[in-house]
């Protein structure tokens, strides 16, 4: 995922067009999960380059092999061939009983393994460059923190008030809840309940005074167990931001590394933007929504991966009033030194360790901050000595803070 790639208008095939007229083949197969159309489309687009600077026809070429993800026989001796070919040599003849060589004969250390040989683990490095970062950089004034933070999200401008469609009502547990489609931007809609206290579920009748839940993975889920027992005496809303909640590509296996999460992220950061500020942004636009309905004060209450969307929008919307951060992260250096990071990669922000760290941003919140049972890279509660540490890293006051 090279950042801003696809943003700058770039794709896979303009590498290859960029060496050009060296001699190139490309590899691929059948039945990769990787699309052939993708294969053929960018190596028709090399072929015009090298076709328009008059390269030799036997210059470039396309080999689909006929099995799945990898590099087959069939791939090796075409790359074997072409070699052959661009070096004027005559094809050798095809390895029908190829020799299997041991491990000990493929070990390119003497345990077969880079670490034990003296390498430095790349968590290790990563943790040194953010330790050095946390050295280098400046305090930031509260309107220069909040300006940086706005850029990093890459958040778009905020104009007018969010169209909404009112969906059918269902239940959280004993509670009747109304849902609402917000469409923050063009066919991208967050999913907004309200817990309701009387039995009107379609309309948006806002209180002077809301309290909304931003939750871990599903506001569903959270209504009727982390927030079954949250304002038991007035209406509570809760917000499914993109990806999350009713929008999850994938319901049971959102937390795989390699899932739709991560490849959602991974596009972001192609297209030279955030995942996690356009769900700031969903936040944001909903926080928009229920301010022209009447909403003075904004009370935002959220869980896990909806602390960090709560914490950002705590800081950029100025109708947010108390923020109640449950099992959030302390602070990002901490994941770089955790050779396992357990939460999805959207939830760091790209560029932010040059900057600021959390407990920056917490301290920015002030006396509005109540912070409750953090987890740790491992998303876990931190306790004894761990807690202890983690609290100690922010700076915030004791009174903020309930473990």
């Amino acid at each position: 995922y090279p950042p801003g790639v696809i943003g700058a208008g770039l794709e896979i095939a303009d590498f290859l067009i960029a060496r050009a007229p060296d001699p190139i083949l490309l590899l691929g197969q059948t039945y990769d999960f990787f699309d052939r159309r993708g294969l053929d489309e960018a190596y028709a687009e090399v072929a015009r380059f090298y076709d328009i600077l008059g390269a030799p026809a036997t210059s470039h070429d396309l080999f689909i092999g006929p099995q799945g993800h990898g590099f087959s026989h069939h791939n090796q001796e075409s790359m074997v061939q072409f070699f052959a070919r661009q070096a004027g040599l005559v094809s050798p003849s095809k390895v029908r009983r190829p020799q299997h060589l041991t491990s000990a004969e493929l070990d390119a250390t003497p345990q077969g393994n880079t670490v034990a040989a003296g390498a430095i683990p790349i968590y290790e490095q990563i943790a040194a460059r953010a330790a050095d970062l946390a050295l280098q950089r400046k305090k930031l004034a509260r309107t220069d923190l909040i300006k940086r933070l706005t850029g990093l999200l890459c958040l778009p401008s905020r104009n007018g008030v969010p169209h909404y469609r009112v969906l059918r009502p269902n239940r959280a547990k004993d509670r009747a809840c109304a849902r609402y489609a917000v469409e923050t931007e063009a066919n991208i809609r967050a999913i907004l309940y309200k817990r309701l206290k009387a039995n009107h579920p379609h309309t948006l009748d806002v209180e002077r005074e809301v309290e909304l839940y931003i939750p871990h993975i599903s506001s569903a889920d959270d209504l009727g167990s982390d927030a079954r027992d949250l304002c038991p005496d007035q209406a509570l809303y809760a917000l499914d931001v993109r990806g999350l909640g009713e929008s999850r590509a994938e319901k049971d296996g959102f937390f795989h590394p390699y899932g739709m999460d991560y490849m959602f992220h991974g596009h972001a950061l192609l297209l030279g933007e955030s995942y996690l500020g356009r769900r700031v942004f969903d936040l944001l636009r909903t926080l928009d929504l229920l301010t022209d309905s009447g909403a003075r004060k904004i009370r935002l209450y959220g869980r896990g991966q909806g602390a960090l969307l709560a914490l950002c929008a705590g800081l950029l919307h100025p109708q947010t009033g108390r923020i109640t951060l449950k099992n959030a992260p302390l602070s990002w250096i901490e994941w770089t030194r955790a050779p396992l990071v357990f939460w999805p990669a959207a939830n760091f922000l790209r560029n932010a360790l040059r900057h600021f760290d959390l407990p920056d941003l917490y301290r920015a919140l002030g006396r509005r901050l109540i912070l409750i049972e953090p987890w740790g890279p491992d998303m876990q509660p931190l306790c004894g000595n761990a807690l202890k540490t983690h609290y100690a890293a922010t700076g915030l006051p004791a009174t903020r803070l309930n473990p």
